[in-house]
């Protein structure tokens, strides 16, 4: 499938998916482990940007640890359903800020949609001061490789992985400071009632649903400029 086509793809999907809500208990259940998991590996604090936001599961628990946030997302219908106040329409391929405008860079179920992950995370290396944070689908989870193969817009999930996540970071310029391979709780297709079970899940397990992996910029030491550039 030829890159126009893969665009063109998932902006027909993005133009019309419908989500939980950012509150919705199988979306807690969802984020708040992972969130955890980034609190305990860097300082959730200062300014991030939150990298196809959508409608804000990410965006909203940001805010809470008290971090200036920035949602950016292709889709101005899933920004509609962010409740945030500080919102841009853009392209993750060519992000408008300077170089370290933040001080944190975080993106969620992204890279597996864009036909050019290389260039997303080298442009999240370019603003951000130090840290970024990944997380991605793990195609070695059963349910996720069906629901990968199933979905057209889904089918860059099939190729995901920690190790290849690893390897594209790397080349992106940027060091691992932790990985873990978790959860079987997705945000819009696990069923309330199967919480309870599901938590148990929430632990580092090589078949888990989603990848989430903490790194720095190797070379870090950048001065701070603020505002937006292009």
């Amino acid at each position: 499938m030829g890159v126009d086509r893969i665009n063109s793809l998932q902006r027909e999907y993005f133009s019309g998916v419908k989500y939980r809500s950012p509150d919705h208990p199988v979306v807690s259940a969802y984020a708040d482990p992972k969130m955890d998991f980034i609190r305990a590996h860097a300082p959730v604090t200062g300014s991030i940007l939150d990298l196809a936001c959508g409608n804000g599961i990410f965006t909203g628990r940001l805010s809470k640890e008290g971090a200036m946030v920035t949602g950016l997302d292709l889709s101005a219908h899933l920004l509609s359903q962010n409740p945030h106040d500080v919102l841009i329409c853009g392209d993750a391929t060519l992000l408008p800020f300077r170089d370290a405008s933040f001080d944190l860079v975080f993106e969620a179920n992204l890279l597996h949609h864009v036909s050019d992950a290389g260039t997303v995370l080298r442009e999240m290396h370019r603003v951000s001061r130090k840290y970024v944070v990944l997380l991605e689908p793990n195609r070695y989870n059963p349910l996720m490789f069906a629901f990968s193969a199933i979905v057209a817009a889904e089918r860059g999930g099939l190729k995901s992985s920690a190790r290849r996540l690893r390897q594209q970071a790397n080349q992106a310029g940027l060091h691992l400071l932790a990985c873990l391979t978790t959860g079987m709780i997705s945000q819009n297709n696990t069923p309330q009632m199967l919480l309870p079970l599901l938590r148990r899940f929430d632990r580092q397990i090589w078949w888990g649903e989603y990848i989430v992996m903490v790194a720095e910029k190797v070379h870090a030491e950048i001065s701070p400029q603020e505002g937006i550039s292009r």
